[in-house]
């Protein structure tokens, strides 16, 4: 691989140079490639290229050919024309024997270079990784019933691929939830403990040659009690109370776990079909209270995700002296705020805080108790709502839930 690509690349992309990235940053850059060429480069490939794992002789011609395509350019060889003073040696300087034996030497090295290409290219051609066309694969899914848990029936036909390779689906973006199936068979099923909105992926050797949406919604308010397993799901008597959503602490200890020694996360998801609701025009009011301020939970965290098809925004909130940990979660990216100052995002939880997210004109502004703390941009194209999560550290309660588009109220939680 030369470096004038790699470097084209690393600039096109801003993320500096490809040894500081991340495993997530090359998973990132596969999905960019294949949203930008619709071809696919794995992420093993992509290491390759970039020194990151173990070497292969030569690229592709088909891998230096997407590379190319998504720097720009037609294909490599156009990709070379365009570079080519980068990619030919120096002309020898002196007399005109030394040049002609210069000459000669070239040759001789020439032939011999010529040779081992033509052996690097038959042991590529024999061991380079396929690049699939996403058409020769098929991938949909349904769900089995309404509410959670819930099991997901995805049906394939992946008869593309070649004889030998890993065949898996993977359940969302989480790459350890993959399920190894067989290219022959066509029906495979998962089960969703979380509702929610999520991109399958029907991935082979490691690159994702289909998606598919798996949409999981609830009845109404579900309440849970989060787990590294299976989470602890809440009968409505156990969070329904005076006219609020709230699991309290008694209501956690009562299933033998303790939010002073651990951290303990409790959750209240709706997710369903809000209608003609978009990123590009909506607004959402959340009015929240985390009850519980001891041990593990001293911070009283709370994250607030309001769901988009294929994505979510992610706000944080906590006590005033720990903004420190929080991690905003806009469109396209995560605040750190270890790197960023979010001081605006910790509030005093002795009352209700109002939390609205306000969407117009391709910007989102986020306010707390009617202050404006931050602005994101919309981007395009607007894509549908599919609900809210809010999720507290020990023990919450939710007085009021709203979404409007424009004046019209689209959803109200009416306790």
């Amino acid at each position: 691989m030369k470096d004038p690509l790699v470097a084209i690349i690393e600039t096109k992309l801003g993320w500096g140079k490809g040894t500081t990235w991340s495993n997530k940053d090359f998973e990132v850059l596969s999905e960019r490639i294949f949203e930008y060429t619709n071809k696919r480069l794995s992420v093993t490939t992509l290491k390759r290229i970039w020194g990151r794992a173990e070497l292969v002789a030569n690229p592709s011609i088909a891998t230096l050919d997407i590379l190319s395509e998504f720097a720009g350019y037609d294909n490599w060889r156009t990709f070379v024309t365009a570079h080519k003073a980068e990619y030919t040696p120096p002309k020898m300087v002196g007399s005109t024997k030394r040049n002609k034996i210069g000459v000669l030497i070239a040759s001789l090295l020439a032939v011999g270079a010529l040779l081992m290409f033509f052996r690097k290219s038959i042991f590529n051609a024999q061991n380079k990784p396929a690049v699939y066309d996403s058409s020769d694969f098929e991938f949909a899914s349904r769900p089995v019933s309404e509410g959670i848990p819930n099991s997901v029936v995805f049906e394939y036909q992946a008869k593309a691929a070649q004889n030998g390779s890993k065949l898996e689906i993977q359940q969302d973006w989480d790459r350890n939830k993959r399920l190894i199936v067989d290219k022959n068979d066509s029906v495979a099923t998962s089960i969703y403990y979380h509702p929610g909105f999520f991109k399958s992926k029907l991935v082979v050797d490691d690159s994702i040659v289909r998606e598919n949406d798996v949409f999981i919604t609830t009845n109404d308010w579900l309440g849970m009690i989060e787990r590294d397993s299976v989470p602890i799901y809440l009968e409505e008597e156990e969070f329904y109370r005076d006219s609020l959503l709230q699991i309290d602490y008694e209501t956690v200890t009562s299933y033998n776990l303790e939010p002073k020694t651990a951290t303990v996360v409790v959750s209240f998801y709706q997710v369903r079909d809000f209608g003609p609701l978009y990123t590009n025009d909506f607004e959402m009011l959340a009015t929240v209270k985390n009850n519980f301020d001891l041990g593990s939970s001293a911070c009283q965290n709370v994250r607030i995700f309001i769901l988009y098809d294929g994505g979510a925004i992610g706000i944080p909130l906590s006590k005033k002296g720990c903004a420190s940990e929080l991690t905003l979660m806009t469109f396209e990216d995560f605040i750190n705020g270890k790197k960023n100052d979010l001081s605006d995002f910790g509030v005093d939880f002795a009352e209700y805080v109002n939390l609205k997210c306000i969407s117009k004109d391709q910007k989102l502004d986020v306010l707390i108790n009617d202050n404006l703390v931050y602005q994101m941009e919309v981007p395009s194209p607007a894509l549908k709502i599919k609900g809210i999560t809010i999720h507290f550290e020990g023990a919450g309660s939710v007085k009021e839930v709203e979404f409007k588009k424009g004046k019209e109220v689209v959803y109200s939680t009416g306790f």
